[in-house]
């Protein structure tokens, strides 16, 4: 249904662009702002971008934010990278924004999974019953965001979906995640991440994974992108050596919320940060000092 060539592009470093407000009013997008982060990345050979995902502060924002940022970032990177816009875990707002995404002529989504009063639904059949109905109303490849620990037995289900054609997965449930990974092989795109558990990504890329999400490549692209090339490589003690250079940076991203961490990196590094919308909070100037020595200490930032 879907081109190989889609999934190939799906295969590199995922970048979670910052959802960046004015700095008199947090209710208010600096699209200006936001468009510069980007442009700065993609100058610098980041490939693939997400727009409003989990660090983009998706759960802060409206219908109409994600749009306005989805078009703004079409506006500044146009074909010189391939956009990911975000899918709310609301099957009302999901279909019609996935609709809009379509008319832009972007190709594939990240689909936030669906709560039930903020929690995860008790029938995980609703899960795929979600993500059913929503492939069945809309054009987009998709590619569910799997913050919910879901079984192997659920991605299986999920196998079913054909719009599905990659999977998100911070890798809570690690053994779930490598079962699926065994009984699936290539049938979906597999995307990890490193922020939790730093220093174990090239063990991830040896179970299945093929991709990564980053938060730094938005600050440190050259880092974030050898990573994956030494991973594509399968060059393990290169990927161990990057990710011992980056732990300290991604602890303090730990201690501090995600978000708040990276846009007072981001402020250092003379790009556009900013504030975060509560209930996240910003860093303090003790934790941006913390930050700016980390910076300086791996040259990302001159003293």
């Amino acid at each position: 249904m879907f081109a190989e060539e889609l999934r190939d592009q799906l295969r590199g470093v995922h970048a979670y662009a910052l959802t960046v407000y004015r700095r008199d009013d947090i209710h208010t997008l600096d699209l200006d702002g936001f468009a510069r982060n980007i442009a700065w990345a993609a100058e610098r050979g980041v490939e693939i971008f997400v727009v409003a995902g989990g660090t983009g502060e998706n759960d802060a924002l409206t219908s109409q934010e994600r749009l306005a940022m989805t078009e703004r970032a079409i506006e500044t990177v146009g074909d010189r990278a391939l956009l990911v816009p975000t899918l709310p875990g609301n099957l009302g707002e999901a279909v019609e924004l996935a609709r809009r995404y379509e008319q832009l002529g972007l190709r594939v989504a990240l689909a936030i999974p669906p709560v039930v009063r903020q929690r995860t639904p008790d029938d995980p059949e609703g899960i795929f019953r979600y993500y059913q109905s929503l492939g069945a109303r809309s054009g987009l490849a998709l590619m569910p965001y799997n913050t919910q620990g879901w079984s192997a037995d659920l991605f299986v289900r999920l196998a079913e979906v054909s719009q599905i054609i990659a999977i998100k997965d911070p890798c809570f449930e690690p053994h779930n995640l490598f079962r699926a990974i065994k009984r699936l092989r290539d049938r979906f795109v597999w995307v990890g991440n490193k922020r939790h558990d730093p220093g174990v990504l090239h063990f991830r890329f040896q179970a299945g994974i093929e991709a990564f999400t980053a938060g730094f490549v938005n600050f440190a692209p050259r880092l974030e992108l050898e990573l994956f090339a030494a991973a594509k490589m399968q060059d393990w003690p290169r990927m161990i050596t990057l990710q011992e250079e980056l732990a300290p940076l991604e602890n303090l991203r730990s201690r501090f919320d995600d978000a708040a961490m990276l846009k007072a990196t981001m402020d250092l590094m003379g790009l556009a940060g900013g504030p975060v919308r509560p209930p996240r909070m910003d860093v303090t100037d003790a934790e941006r000092a913390e930050i700016k020595n980390e910076l300086e200490r791996l040259g990302i930032l001159q003293a």
